[in-house]
């Protein structure tokens, strides 16, 4: 007989992905337990089993949904009919505003994917593939002679994610800076370089 899933069924589920992500970058996914996974839910081993099989299965669902989101969203800033250097900043903010309203999944991704089996692993980095992809196309539109066609174009845009992945090693959105003025210096640093105009903050209202 098929078991029928309860109501809550995807609620639990998130919350367990959540309290996860909290636990994994915390202390690491290897040296976290799903007992102490179940723990932080409040719930016995057996409850967290039914949802995840293993500690990797739910590893891997952490870092899915996290880059999948990210993807949609940064694909909506790049299709929009905006000039190429406001499309950046805005693939900026928005890069910038999922990695501050979920640290914990950011951190997971960013220290975690070595645990993952090899396909599962590869899957992560196809969806890696395709946001920078995304960006290398908006680069060449500002810069064409800094991104031609037939050399290597990833560079420029593996400098950009390195300075934001990297931030959220340190950086809290309830500190001195705002995600979104954040973003804003990180796209004016990288677009007009240290010399160059002085800081814009970010109009103000909602997008």
């Amino acid at each position: 007989m098929t078991r029928v899933r309860a109501e809550d069924y995807d609620e639990k589920r998130q919350s367990i992905l959540d309290q996860a992500a909290a636990l994994f970058a915390r202390k690491g996914f290897e040296g976290s337990t799903m007992i102490e996974v179940a723990q932080a839910c409040r719930a016995s081993k057996s409850h967290l089993y039914h949802y995840f099989a293993r500690k990797e299965d739910l590893l891997f669902e952490i870092v899915r949904v996290h880059i999948t989101a990210q993807l949609d969203e940064l694909e909506t800033v790049v299709n929009q009919a905006l000039p190429a250097e406001e499309r950046f900043d805005r693939y900026v903010e928005t890069f910038v505003a999922r990695g501050a309203n979920s640290r914990n999944e950011h951190l997971v991704l960013m220290n975690d994917i070595k645990f993952l089996p090899d396909v599962q692993r590869r899957e992560v980095r196809k969806l890696e593939k395709r946001i920078v992809d995304l960006l290398v196309g908006v680069l060449h539109e500002i810069n064409p002679e800094l991104m031609p066609a037939r050399s290597p174009r990833g560079p420029y845009a593996m400098l950009l994610f390195g300075m934001i992945i990297w931030t959220f090693t340190w950086y809290e959105k309830s500190g001195a800076i705002p995600p979104r003025e954040l973003a804003a210096r990180i796209s004016q640093l990288f677009v007009h370089g240290f010399k160059g105009q002085r800081f814009v903050p970010p109009a103000m209202g909602k997008r």
